[in-house]
C-alpha cells in the first residue's frame, strides 16, 4: 500500500497536540461530572489520585493539593460524587485526566439535580444564558445595589471592598436560606429597579441546599429583568448556581464582586496623577507657542500698521451701527403698524362697536339678561347704551313672541 505521509509525530508531540485540543475546548472547563469514587489513594505529596466510574465507563481524577484544602470531608471508596473540574491530559503516560477541582458529596440530590438540569435547559432555551443578554458594568458607578442577608458576612465583605468609593450604598434585604428565601431574593432584586446603577447579589458560602434557593426559576427571571446589570457572587468559587448563568457577570466570591463592582481607587490616583501630568505638559507647551507667537507679531507689526487696523475695525463698528439702527427703526414701524391693525379688528367686534349700531346691554340684579321669561312685569332693569345707562320698569312681558317683525 502506498501512502503519502504528510507529517510523522513523535509520541510527545501526539499527545502534545492531543492535550493542546481538549484544553482548547470550552466545553471541557469548568464542568462537572457524577460518578462513583474507587481506586482512591492519598499522596504523600498532598495531591490525591482516584477513578470516577459509573456503570458503564471511567475516567481517572487528581485533586492537587492547593485544592484539595477546602474539601470539608475525607474521600473514600465507594462514595457517591460530584466532581468539579477541567478534562486535560496527562502527557508522559497519555492518559486522558479529570483535574478536579473541587468535589463534593452525592447524597439525597439526585432528583433535584435532574429538575435543576432540566430548569437550566428550558431557560438556556429561551436565551436566559445568551451572551447577546449580558451588559457590561458602568465604569463609575453613582449608586451600588446590594442583595443580601443584612447579617451575613458577605455584606461585610462586600462594604469592605467599596470602602472609600464614593458611591450611594442601597441594601435590598434578602432571606438567603431557607424555605421562603427564593421569593425574598426575587423581591429584593425587582425592589433594585430603577435605583441602582449595578446590583450585586450575593451570600457566603453554604452546603448544596443553603445555596439551592440560588437555583430558583423565581431568582433567575428577576435577574435577567433586572434594569441594570447583575453580579452573582454566591457561595464559593467551585459553587454555580443558576443566578451565576443568568448574571450579567458572575463573581466567585462576594469579596470579588465588589472588586468588580468598583474602579480600584490606587489606579484611579494613578490615573489622575497621569492625566494631571500630561495637562501641565500640554499647558507649558501651549504657553511656549503663544509665547513665541507674541514675539513673532511683536517683531512682524508695526504701531503704525496696529493704528491703520483699528481705523478700519471703527469703521466697521460705524457701518454696522448705522445697519443696526435702520433695522431697528424699521422693525419698530412694521410692528407699529401690525398693532394698529389689531386695534381695529378688535374695536370693530368689541362691544362697544355693537352698541353704537343701536343695541344696548340689558341687566337686572341677578345679571345680563338675555330671555325675557327672566324677568318680571314691574321689575327694574339697567340698560346699558353706547353712551350712558338708563333705569327702565318692565311694563309687559312678552315671552315667546317674535323680536323682530
Amino acid at each position: 500500500m502506498n501512502h503519502i505521509l504528510t507529517q510523522i509525530f513523535t509520541v510527545t508531540d501526539l499527545n502534545e497536540r492531543i492535550r493542546d485540543r481538549l484544553e482548547n475546548d470550552p466545553r471541557l472547563h469548568d464542568l462537572w461530572a457524577r460518578g462513583e469514587l474507587s481506586n482512591y489513594v492519598y499522596h504523600r505529596s498532598g495531591h490525591r489520585y482516584f477513578t470516577l466510574k459509573d456503570r458503564d465507563s471511567q475516567i481517572s481524577c487528581v485533586l492537587f493539593r492547593n485544592n484539595g484544602v477546602r474539601l470539608g470531608f475525607e474521600l473514600k471508596d465507594g462514595q457517591n460524587v460530584i466532581v468539579y473540574g477541567d478534562v486535560g491530559v496527562y502527557r508522559p503516560q497519555g492518559r486522558v485526566q479529570l483535574m478536579a477541582k473541587g468535589i463534593r458529596l452525592d447524597e439525597g440530590i439526585g432528583y433535584r439535580h435532574l429538575q435543576l438540569e432540566a430548569l437550566k435547559k428550558k431557560l438556556a432555551d429561551e436565551g436566559l444564558f445568551s451572551l447577546e443578554h449580558k451588559r457590561s458594568l458602568p465604569k463609575y458607578p453613582e449608586r451600588i445595589g446590594i442583595v443580601t442577608s443584612p447579617q451575613g458576612a458577605a455584606l461585610r465583605d462586600v462594604l469592605r471592598i467599596i470602602g472609600p468609593y464614593p458611591a450611594r450604598i442601597i441594601l435590598s434585604p434578602a432571606q438567603v436560606q431557607g424555605e421562603g428565601a427564593a421569593e425574598s431574593i426575587a423581591l429584593a432584586v425587582r425592589a433594585l429597579q430603577g435605583r441602582a446603577d449595578v446590583v450585586i447579589v450575593c451570600r457566603g458560602g453554604g452546603s448544596t441546599e443553603d445555596l439551592w434557593c440560588f437555583n430558583s426559576e423565581l431568582v433567575a427571571r428577576a435577574i435577567f429583568e433586572c434594569d441594570s446589570p447583575v453580579i452573582s457572587a454566591v457561595g464559593h468559587e467551585t459553587d454555580f448556581t443558576v443566578a451565576d448563568f443568568v448574571a450579567d457577570v458572575r463573581a466567585p466570591t462576594p469579596t470579588a464582586a465588589a472588586e468588580m463592582a468598583v474602579p480600584n481607587i490606587d489606579e484611579l490616583r494613578s490615573l489622575l496623577s497621569q492625566a494631571k501630568l500630561r495637562m501641565t505638559r500640554s499647558l507649558w507647551s501651549g504657553l511656549e507657542r503663544r509665547e513665541e507667537r507674541l514675539e513673532y507679531l511683536k517683531r512682524c507689526i508695526s504701531a503704525q500698521k496696529m493704528y491703520s487696523l483699528t481705523e478700519e475695525v471703527w469703521q466697521r463698528l460705524d457701518s454696522l451701527e448705522r445697519r443696526l439702527c435702520a433695522a431697528e427703526s424699521k422693525r419698530r414701524t412694521a410692528l407699529e403698524s401690525r398693532l394698529e391693525q389689531a386695534e381695529g379688528r378688535l374695536a370693530a367686534v368689541g362691544p362697544l362697536a355693537t352698541l353704537s349700531r343701536g343695541y344696548a346691554i340689558v341687566r337686572s340684579p341677578r345679571g345680563l339678561v338675555l330671555n325675557s321669561e327672566d324677568v318680571q312685569q314691574g321689575e327694574v332693569l339697567e340698560l346699558i347704551l353706547a353712551k350712558g345707562r338708563l333705569l327702565v320698569s318692565v311694563v309687559e312681558n312678552r315671552s315667546g313672541e317674535e323680536v323682530y317683525r
